[in-house]
Protein backbone atom coordinates (compact mmCIF):
# COMPACT_ATOMS: atom_id res chain seq x y z
CA UNK A 1 0.00 0.00 0.00
CA UNK A 2 1.03 3.30 -0.62
CA UNK A 3 0.28 5.32 2.42
CA UNK A 4 1.05 9.33 2.24
CA UNK A 5 4.56 9.26 3.63
CA UNK A 6 5.14 12.12 5.93
CA UNK A 7 5.80 13.39 9.47
CA UNK A 8 3.37 12.21 12.12
CA UNK A 9 0.70 15.58 13.03
CA UNK A 10 2.17 18.42 15.65
CA UNK A 11 0.77 18.36 18.97
CA UNK A 12 -1.92 21.01 18.41
CA UNK A 13 -3.23 19.09 15.49
CA UNK A 14 -6.02 17.26 14.65
CA UNK A 15 -5.79 14.67 11.73
CA UNK A 16 -8.65 12.80 10.37
CA UNK A 17 -7.36 9.84 7.58
CA UNK A 18 -10.46 8.19 6.45
CA UNK A 19 -8.91 4.85 4.42
CA UNK A 20 -11.62 2.47 2.23
CA UNK A 21 -11.31 0.31 -0.75
CA UNK A 22 -14.04 -0.70 -2.49
CA UNK A 23 -15.48 -2.68 0.30
CA UNK A 24 -14.13 -1.56 3.55
CA UNK A 25 -13.41 1.61 5.55
CA UNK A 26 -11.13 3.05 8.63
CA UNK A 27 -10.64 6.08 10.31
CA UNK A 28 -7.33 6.80 12.18
CA UNK A 29 -7.66 10.26 13.73
CA UNK A 30 -5.52 12.27 16.17
CA UNK A 31 -6.56 13.54 19.41
CA UNK A 32 -3.60 16.08 19.96
CA UNK A 33 -0.19 15.00 22.08
CA UNK A 34 0.46 12.31 20.12
CA UNK A 35 -2.98 10.26 20.92
CA UNK A 36 -4.74 8.48 18.48
CA UNK A 37 -8.07 6.80 18.33
CA UNK A 38 -9.70 4.49 15.22
CA UNK A 39 -12.55 3.75 13.96
CA UNK A 40 -14.07 0.72 11.99
CA UNK A 41 -11.18 -1.57 10.38
CA UNK A 42 -10.23 -2.34 7.35
CA UNK A 43 -7.39 -4.16 5.47
CA UNK A 44 -4.34 -3.28 3.22
CA UNK A 45 -4.29 -4.57 -0.45
CA UNK A 46 -2.47 -7.49 0.30
CA UNK A 47 -5.44 -8.41 2.87
CA UNK A 48 -3.49 -9.06 5.81
CA UNK A 49 -2.75 -6.36 7.62
CA UNK A 50 -5.01 -3.86 9.50
CA UNK A 51 -4.42 -0.61 7.71
CA UNK A 52 -4.26 1.37 10.87
CA UNK A 53 -1.47 -0.30 11.93
CA UNK A 54 0.65 0.06 8.35
CA UNK A 55 -0.20 4.05 8.34
CA UNK A 56 0.52 4.33 12.15
CA UNK A 57 3.65 2.14 12.05
CA UNK A 58 4.41 4.27 9.10
CA UNK A 59 5.13 7.51 10.74
CA UNK A 60 6.57 6.05 13.96
CA UNK A 61 3.36 5.56 16.15
CA UNK A 62 3.68 3.48 19.39
CA UNK A 63 0.50 1.68 18.42
CA UNK A 64 0.78 -0.02 21.64
CA UNK A 65 1.14 2.72 24.11
CA UNK A 66 -0.33 6.01 21.66
CA UNK A 67 -3.44 4.31 20.40
CA UNK A 68 -5.98 5.52 23.24
CA UNK A 69 -9.29 4.87 21.81
CA UNK A 70 -10.84 1.90 18.97
CA UNK A 71 -14.43 2.03 18.29
CA UNK A 72 -16.28 -0.39 16.35
CA UNK A 73 -19.14 0.63 14.84
CA UNK A 74 -21.06 -2.19 13.98
CA UNK A 75 -20.00 -5.71 13.68
CA UNK A 76 -20.67 -5.58 9.52
CA UNK A 77 -18.09 -7.71 7.68
CA UNK A 78 -16.52 -4.31 5.78
CA UNK A 79 -16.38 -2.27 9.07
CA UNK A 80 -14.83 -4.54 11.43
CA UNK A 81 -11.96 -7.11 9.02
CA UNK A 82 -8.27 -6.42 10.58
CA UNK A 83 -10.14 -5.52 14.43
CA UNK A 84 -8.22 -8.64 16.45
CA UNK A 85 -5.20 -7.93 14.92
CA UNK A 86 -5.29 -4.03 15.38
CA UNK A 87 -6.62 -4.56 19.21
CA UNK A 88 -3.69 -6.80 19.94
CA UNK A 89 -0.91 -4.52 19.15
CA UNK A 90 -2.90 -1.57 20.86
CA UNK A 91 -2.67 -2.70 24.40
CA UNK A 92 -3.34 0.66 26.28
CA UNK A 93 -6.64 1.19 24.28
CA UNK A 94 -10.00 1.15 25.42
CA UNK A 95 -12.10 -0.31 23.17
CA UNK A 96 -16.07 0.34 22.35
CA UNK A 97 -18.72 -0.94 20.29
CA UNK A 98 -22.47 -0.58 20.26
CA UNK A 99 -24.65 -1.36 23.49
CA UNK A 100 -26.97 -3.01 21.51
CA UNK A 101 -24.70 -6.01 21.19
CA UNK A 102 -24.55 -5.83 24.85
CA UNK A 103 -26.89 -8.91 25.45
CA UNK A 104 -27.14 -12.76 25.52
CA UNK A 105 -28.21 -13.11 22.19
CA UNK A 106 -25.52 -11.18 20.19
CA UNK A 107 -22.85 -13.49 22.22
CA UNK A 108 -24.67 -16.52 21.45
CA UNK A 109 -24.51 -15.88 17.63
CA UNK A 110 -20.35 -15.33 18.14
CA UNK A 111 -20.09 -18.92 19.55
CA UNK A 112 -22.10 -20.18 16.59
CA UNK A 113 -20.58 -18.23 13.82
CA UNK A 114 -17.19 -20.10 15.29
CA UNK A 115 -18.95 -23.26 13.43
CA UNK A 116 -18.93 -21.39 10.03
CA UNK A 117 -17.30 -23.07 7.30
CA UNK A 118 -16.47 -22.70 3.17
CA UNK A 119 -16.84 -19.52 3.30
CA UNK A 120 -14.62 -16.99 1.28
CA UNK A 121 -13.65 -14.48 4.40
CA UNK A 122 -14.67 -14.92 8.03
CA UNK A 123 -17.91 -13.24 8.90
CA UNK A 124 -17.85 -10.11 11.35
CA UNK A 125 -18.92 -11.74 14.06
CA UNK A 126 -15.66 -13.94 13.82
CA UNK A 127 -13.62 -11.19 13.75
CA UNK A 128 -15.63 -9.62 17.35
CA UNK A 129 -15.12 -12.91 18.67
CA UNK A 130 -11.38 -12.92 18.10
CA UNK A 131 -11.18 -9.69 19.55
CA UNK A 132 -13.15 -11.10 22.32
CA UNK A 133 -10.22 -13.87 22.84
CA UNK A 134 -7.27 -11.06 22.71
CA UNK A 135 -9.02 -9.38 25.60
CA UNK A 136 -9.74 -13.02 27.56
CA UNK A 137 -5.72 -13.58 27.09
CA UNK A 138 -5.25 -10.15 29.02
CA UNK A 139 -7.35 -11.46 31.88
CA UNK A 140 -7.01 -13.07 34.75
CA UNK A 141 -8.53 -16.20 33.85
CA UNK A 142 -11.64 -15.60 36.55
CA UNK A 143 -12.47 -12.15 34.92
CA UNK A 144 -12.52 -12.56 31.51
CA UNK A 145 -11.84 -8.64 29.82
CA UNK A 146 -14.52 -7.46 27.27
CA UNK A 147 -15.14 -3.92 25.88
CA UNK A 148 -14.33 -1.08 28.28
CA UNK A 149 -17.33 1.12 26.56
CA UNK A 150 -20.87 0.00 25.57
CA UNK A 151 -21.44 3.07 23.11
CA UNK A 152 -25.09 4.56 23.29
CA UNK A 153 -26.94 7.84 22.63
CA UNK A 154 -25.10 10.14 24.52
CA UNK A 155 -22.39 8.85 26.13
CA UNK A 156 -18.70 10.07 26.19
CA UNK A 157 -15.98 7.88 25.22
CA UNK A 158 -12.99 10.07 25.60
CA UNK A 159 -11.79 13.28 27.40
CA UNK A 160 -8.57 15.55 27.92
CA UNK A 161 -9.87 18.63 29.43
CA UNK A 162 -6.54 20.33 29.31
CA UNK A 163 -6.74 20.14 25.37
CA UNK A 164 -10.19 20.52 25.33
CA UNK A 165 -10.53 17.34 23.07
CA UNK A 166 -13.53 14.89 23.57
CA UNK A 167 -15.06 11.83 21.75
CA UNK A 168 -19.10 11.43 21.75
CA UNK A 169 -21.36 8.28 20.91
CA UNK A 170 -24.77 10.30 19.10
CA UNK A 171 -26.25 6.42 18.87
CA UNK A 172 -27.60 3.84 19.55
CA UNK A 173 -30.70 5.19 21.07
CA UNK A 174 -31.96 3.62 24.25
CA UNK A 175 -35.36 2.49 22.30
CA UNK A 176 -33.04 0.63 19.56
CA UNK A 177 -31.09 -0.97 22.25
CA UNK A 178 -34.21 -2.52 23.66
CA UNK A 179 -35.29 -3.41 20.67
CA UNK A 180 -32.13 -5.14 19.97
CA UNK A 181 -32.23 -8.61 21.52
CA UNK A 182 -35.28 -9.34 19.18
CA UNK A 183 -33.33 -8.82 15.75
CA UNK A 184 -30.31 -10.41 17.33
CA UNK A 185 -33.11 -13.89 18.24
CA UNK A 186 -34.17 -14.04 14.86
CA UNK A 187 -31.01 -14.25 13.38
CA UNK A 188 -29.81 -17.57 15.53
CA UNK A 189 -29.19 -20.73 14.01
CA UNK A 190 -32.06 -23.43 13.97
CA UNK A 191 -31.29 -26.69 15.64
CA UNK A 192 -30.84 -28.66 12.83
CA UNK A 193 -30.55 -26.68 9.77
CA UNK A 194 -27.24 -26.30 8.10
CA UNK A 195 -25.12 -22.78 10.02
CA UNK A 196 -24.68 -20.53 7.18
CA UNK A 197 -22.56 -16.97 7.23
CA UNK A 198 -24.68 -14.06 9.11
CA UNK A 199 -26.13 -11.57 6.72
CA UNK A 200 -27.25 -8.27 8.37
CA UNK A 201 -30.57 -7.09 9.55
CA UNK A 202 -32.01 -3.77 7.55
CA UNK A 203 -31.82 -0.80 8.25
CA UNK A 204 -29.17 -0.71 10.35
CA UNK A 205 -30.19 1.11 13.70
CA UNK A 206 -27.69 -0.41 15.31
CA UNK A 207 -24.76 1.71 14.49
CA UNK A 208 -22.25 3.81 16.60
CA UNK A 209 -22.22 7.73 15.08
CA UNK A 210 -19.10 9.46 16.52
CA UNK A 211 -18.42 13.49 16.94
CA UNK A 212 -14.92 14.06 17.78
CA UNK A 213 -14.99 17.62 19.47
CA UNK A 214 -11.72 19.70 19.35
CA UNK A 215 -10.74 23.63 19.63
CA UNK A 216 -11.78 25.11 16.88
CA UNK A 217 -12.75 21.87 14.75
CA UNK A 218 -15.43 19.18 14.73
CA UNK A 219 -16.00 16.01 13.16
CA UNK A 220 -19.14 13.66 12.64
CA UNK A 221 -18.67 9.97 11.87
CA UNK A 222 -21.93 8.55 10.65
CA UNK A 223 -21.03 5.11 10.54
CA UNK A 224 -23.67 2.91 8.51
CA UNK A 225 -26.80 4.53 10.53
CA UNK A 226 -29.69 4.50 8.31
CA UNK A 227 -33.03 7.17 8.82
CA UNK A 228 -35.25 4.20 10.26
CA UNK A 229 -39.39 5.21 10.11
CA UNK A 230 -39.17 5.46 13.89
CA UNK A 231 -38.51 9.02 15.53
CA UNK A 232 -36.55 7.12 18.37
CA UNK A 233 -34.15 5.35 16.02
CA UNK A 234 -31.82 6.07 13.29
CA UNK A 235 -30.42 9.76 12.15
CA UNK A 236 -34.08 10.79 13.53
CA UNK A 237 -33.00 9.92 17.15
CA UNK A 238 -30.00 11.55 16.82
CA UNK A 239 -30.82 14.64 15.61
CA UNK A 240 -34.03 14.60 17.95
CA UNK A 241 -31.77 13.96 21.29
CA UNK A 242 -31.83 16.09 24.69
CA UNK A 243 -28.81 14.46 25.71
CA UNK A 244 -25.87 14.63 22.29
CA UNK A 245 -23.98 17.19 22.43
CA UNK A 246 -25.20 20.53 19.70
CA UNK A 247 -22.05 20.95 18.08
CA UNK A 248 -22.26 21.72 13.93
CA UNK A 249 -18.95 19.54 12.49
CA UNK A 250 -16.47 20.93 9.85
CA UNK A 251 -15.94 17.17 8.33
CA UNK A 252 -18.77 14.42 7.87
CA UNK A 253 -17.75 11.24 7.18
CA UNK A 254 -20.78 10.59 5.36
CA UNK A 255 -23.33 7.67 6.83
CA UNK A 256 -23.66 4.48 4.87
CA UNK A 257 -21.77 5.07 1.94
CA UNK A 258 -23.69 7.92 0.61
CA UNK A 259 -26.89 6.04 0.15
CA UNK A 260 -30.46 7.58 0.25
CA UNK A 261 -31.69 5.57 2.82
CA UNK A 262 -29.00 6.91 5.58
CA UNK A 263 -29.01 10.68 4.30
CA UNK A 264 -31.73 13.73 5.89
CA UNK A 265 -31.67 17.20 5.33
CA UNK A 266 -31.19 17.82 8.98
CA UNK A 267 -27.93 15.82 9.34
CA UNK A 268 -26.86 18.69 6.68
CA UNK A 269 -28.63 21.85 8.42
CA UNK A 270 -28.49 20.80 12.10
CA UNK A 271 -24.87 18.71 12.45
CA UNK A 272 -23.30 20.17 10.12
CA UNK A 273 -21.83 23.42 8.91
CA UNK A 274 -22.51 25.13 5.91
CA UNK A 275 -20.19 23.52 3.32
CA UNK A 276 -18.76 21.02 5.25
CA UNK A 277 -16.15 18.49 3.74
CA UNK A 278 -18.23 15.42 3.04
CA UNK A 279 -15.55 12.36 2.96
CA UNK A 280 -16.98 9.12 1.63
CA UNK A 281 -16.11 4.86 1.08
CA UNK A 282 -17.85 3.65 -1.36
CA UNK A 283 -19.22 -0.07 -1.68
CA UNK A 284 -19.01 -1.55 -4.66
CA UNK A 285 -20.51 -4.59 -3.92
CA UNK A 286 -24.49 -4.85 -5.44
CA UNK A 287 -26.04 -4.58 -8.55
CA UNK A 288 -25.20 -0.51 -7.81
CA UNK A 289 -22.40 0.62 -6.15
CA UNK A 290 -22.89 3.13 -3.42
CA UNK A 291 -22.68 6.81 -3.94
CA UNK A 292 -24.53 6.45 -7.08
CA UNK A 293 -24.27 9.58 -9.38
CA UNK A 294 -27.90 10.54 -7.74
CA UNK A 295 -26.11 10.34 -4.29
CA UNK A 296 -23.34 12.48 -5.27
CA UNK A 297 -25.89 14.53 -6.85
CA UNK A 298 -27.97 15.16 -3.89
CA UNK A 299 -24.83 16.11 -1.86
CA UNK A 300 -23.96 18.28 -3.74
CA UNK A 301 -27.41 20.24 -2.89
CA UNK A 302 -25.18 20.41 0.65
CA UNK A 303 -21.78 21.12 -0.11
CA UNK A 304 -19.07 21.47 -2.96
CA UNK A 305 -16.20 19.80 -0.79
CA UNK A 306 -16.94 16.26 -1.61
CA UNK A 307 -14.01 13.13 -1.19
CA UNK A 308 -14.44 9.58 -2.08
CA UNK A 309 -11.47 7.29 -1.21
CA UNK A 310 -11.47 5.27 -4.01
CA UNK A 311 -13.60 6.71 -7.08
CA UNK A 312 -14.67 4.92 -9.28
CA UNK A 313 -15.48 1.90 -6.81
CA UNK A 314 -15.09 -0.89 -9.40
CA UNK A 315 -13.40 -1.48 -12.79
CA UNK A 316 -13.87 -3.30 -16.21
CA UNK A 317 -13.25 -6.96 -15.41
CA UNK A 318 -10.45 -8.34 -16.52
CA UNK A 319 -10.42 -10.09 -20.00
CA UNK A 320 -10.86 -13.74 -19.98
CA UNK A 321 -11.58 -16.85 -22.34
CA UNK A 322 -14.70 -16.25 -24.08
CA UNK A 323 -16.05 -19.61 -22.65
CA UNK A 324 -15.07 -18.44 -18.85
CA UNK A 325 -16.78 -15.13 -19.77
CA UNK A 326 -19.97 -16.76 -21.22
CA UNK A 327 -20.26 -19.19 -17.78
CA UNK A 328 -19.90 -16.11 -15.52
CA UNK A 329 -22.97 -14.08 -17.28
CA UNK A 330 -25.20 -16.98 -17.02
CA UNK A 331 -24.08 -16.92 -13.59
CA UNK A 332 -24.96 -13.37 -12.63
CA UNK A 333 -26.26 -10.06 -13.72
CA UNK A 334 -23.48 -8.04 -13.45
CA UNK A 335 -19.84 -9.15 -12.81
CA UNK A 336 -16.74 -6.28 -12.23
CA UNK A 337 -13.57 -5.64 -10.07
CA UNK A 338 -13.65 -4.47 -6.95
CA UNK A 339 -10.92 -2.21 -5.87
CA UNK A 340 -8.38 -4.11 -3.35
CA UNK A 341 -6.51 -0.69 -2.70
CA UNK A 342 -7.66 1.40 -0.21
CA UNK A 343 -7.44 4.81 -0.85
CA UNK A 344 -6.90 7.52 1.92
CA UNK A 345 -8.04 11.07 2.89
CA UNK A 346 -6.05 12.90 4.69
CA UNK A 347 -7.36 16.41 6.64
CA UNK A 348 -5.18 18.05 8.87
CA UNK A 349 -6.39 20.90 10.99
CA UNK A 350 -4.55 23.36 13.37
CA UNK A 351 -6.22 23.52 17.18
CA UNK A 352 -8.49 26.91 17.05
CA UNK A 353 -7.58 27.51 13.56
CA UNK A 354 -10.08 28.51 10.84
CA UNK A 355 -11.89 26.26 8.53
CA UNK A 356 -11.12 25.91 5.97
CA UNK A 357 -8.44 27.73 4.90
CA UNK A 358 -6.35 26.56 7.57
CA UNK A 359 -6.76 23.26 7.03
CA UNK A 360 -4.77 20.67 4.59
CA UNK A 361 -6.30 18.08 2.35
CA UNK A 362 -4.34 15.32 0.64
CA UNK A 363 -5.63 12.56 -1.59
CA UNK A 364 -3.84 9.09 -2.10
CA UNK A 365 -4.28 6.13 -4.26
CA UNK A 366 -7.04 6.59 -6.01
CA UNK A 367 -9.31 8.79 -3.30
CA UNK A 368 -10.87 11.59 -5.50
CA UNK A 369 -12.63 14.85 -5.27
CA UNK A 370 -16.31 14.71 -6.69
CA UNK A 371 -16.85 17.62 -8.80
CA UNK A 372 -19.30 17.74 -11.47
CA UNK A 373 -16.58 16.68 -14.04
CA UNK A 374 -15.51 13.75 -12.03
CA UNK A 375 -18.79 12.17 -10.55
CA UNK A 376 -20.82 12.29 -13.51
Amino acid sequence: MAILKTSPPKANELEFSLFGPGIGECAVIHLGCGEWMVVDSCKGSDGKRSVALEYLEEMGVDVEHQVKLIVVTHWHDDHIRGLAQLVRHAGAARFACSAALRCVEFLTLVAADREVTLVEHSSGVSEFSDVLDVFSSRGNGKNARGPDHWAAEGSRLYSDPKRGVEVWALSPSSQTIAASKGAMAAMLPVPGEAIRRFYPQEPNALSVVIMVLAPGINLLLGADLEKCADEKRGWRAVISSSVNPKCPSHVYKVAHHGSSGADMDDIWTELLVEQAYAVITPYARGATPLPSSDDVQRMRQHTDNIYCTAWPATKSPPRRDPAVERTIKEMVRTHREIRKQPGQIRARFPFNGRFPSSASLELSDGAASLTASSAT
